[in-house]
């Protein structure tokens, strides 16, 4: 992702994701779009690092809270 304009993009089943790196007056972000609920969230370094924090079950965790126990919205 050296060129602003380029974009990754990681999609299953179930979403479709694109992401890509943005420079703001603030720095470098990374910016994280939802194509099937065309959300976005821009996360920088500090927010990102947090992220390597997490364990996978923290995730099963806030997806239950998200989506329902259930898996459905």
């Amino acid at each position: 992702m050296t060129n602003q304009n380029q974009c990754l993009q990681v999609a299953n089943e179930f979403t479709f994701i694109e992401i890509s790196k943005k420079v703001t007056n603030n720095g470098e972000v990374l910016e994280i779009e939802s194509k099937k609920s065309q959300r976005k969230i821009s996360l920088d370094a500090m927010q990102l690092e947090a992220l390597t924090l997490l364990k996978p079950e923290d995730f099963s965790k806030f997806f239950e809270i998200h989506y329902g126990s259930n898996g459905s919205k």
